[in-house]
């Protein structure tokens, strides 16, 4: 297995990168996969000799152009085609990569992954599934902004794929599926949610109904499924409010504390939620959907979050995720084949 890392991604690059592949490659020890650093060779080079890490499993792509984090998606894989992000991901189209790894723009590396590597047949809409922690062991939020705009069926696909997802990363069999909507009840909400209800119910094996965000955090599902949009604010806003409680609790232990150290107990509690909380720990989220393994880290990815990435990026690999969704889907073609009919004299 070989995996490419788009070097020049993120907003820590290309030093924190570079440290989260030699992290990587020391902890995996003998095991580990070759990596590919992509990226401008000399900078690679020269950060390489100066951490003395192990470089016997590294190999070097040379590229002159960078992909800014706020340059038009779209283009990019024209526009830019020796960019580390797009050498990347024409690694894996190529086969001289089983898996690519980047921080960088998440428009761009949907676009250009959509471009060059194409969509699990089937597959109407790819979709971003990050992995939210919590007290309660965590779910699978999906979309998380990928697409604004959706269908009942793109919502069915959600969740089939992020149903798959979850059994691979956390081994949770048959996961429990629900829809975020305004209510509990059945008839509430959108027409997107209303028309999308009958059919989660027809064809997810465990389908929980609605859940209402006030709840997300409680354990009720392993996947909650809505459209990208309000996905996107979901994931925003919990990162968000997670920030803000621990900077506040942190302050007010500052002041109660009167200069003093708080109680070993105490303090051993507030680090134990900041490390479950904290997303680092959890890597990269693959794009669901897309034919390939493509993952997607935070923009502010430390080398603690790309060592987790990668670990991430071979566990989707070995466990052949991909092909595990495109299973998925076939035993559902009959709905995806009259939406698709659908769509052609229709399109979204």
């Amino acid at each position: 297995m070989k995996i490419a890392l788009d070097v020049l991604g993120g907003d820590n690059a290309p030093l924190s990168t570079i440290k989260g592949a030699l992290a990587y490659l020391e902890q995996s020890g003998d095991s580990a996969p070759q990596l590919i650093l992509v990226g401008d060779s000399s900078k690679i080079e020269q950060i390489l000799n100066s951490l003395n890490g192990n470089t016997s499993k590294i190999e070097i792509v040379h590229t002159t152009e960078i992909v800014g984090m706020h340059e038009k998606p779209s283009r990019i894989f024209r526009e830019k085609p020796d960019s580390s992000l797009v050498r990347s991901i024409q690694l894996v189209k190529e086969d001289e990569a089983q898996a690519v790894v980047s921080a960088g723009n998440t428009g761009a590396l949907l676009a250009t992954s959509l471009f060059l590597i194409g969509k699990i047949p089937g597959i109407r809409r790819p979709a971003f599934a990050p992995f939210i922690p919590s007290n309660k062991g965590g779910f699978i939020l999906c979309d998380a902004g990928a697409n604004a705009d959706c269908k009942p069926v793109h919502l069915v696909q959600f969740g089939l794929m992020a149903g798959a997802y979850i059994e691979h990363l956390e081994d949770r069999p048959n996961p429990r599926v629900a829809l975020l909507n305004i209510g509990s009840e059945k008839v509430k909400g959108n027409e997107l949610t209303s028309t999308a209800y009958p059919l989660m119910e027809e064809h997810l094996n465990n389908f929980i109904g609605n859940l209402e965000p006030r709840y997300i955090m409680d354990g009720k599902a392993d996947v909650v499924v809505c459209d990208g949009f309000t996905g996107n604010i979901v994931l925003k806003q919990t990162e968000g409010l997670i920030l803000h409680l621990m900077s506040w609790i942190q302050e007010r232990i500052n002041v109660h504390s009167a200069g003093k150290d708080p109680s070993p107990v105490f303090s051993q509690v507030f680090s134990d939620i900041q490390s479950n909380l904290d997303h680092e720990e959890y890597g990269a989220t693959p794009l669901l959907g897309i034919n390939g393994v493509v993952m997607k880290c935070h923009g502010s990815a430390t080398a603690r979050g790309i060592k987790n990435s990668l670990l991430a990026a071979q566990k989707t690999v070995e466990e052949n995720l991909i092909e595990d969704i495109a299973d998925r889907l076939s035993s559902h073609s009959d709905i995806f084949e009259e939406n698709n009919k659908l769509s052609e004299t229709n399109p979204v």
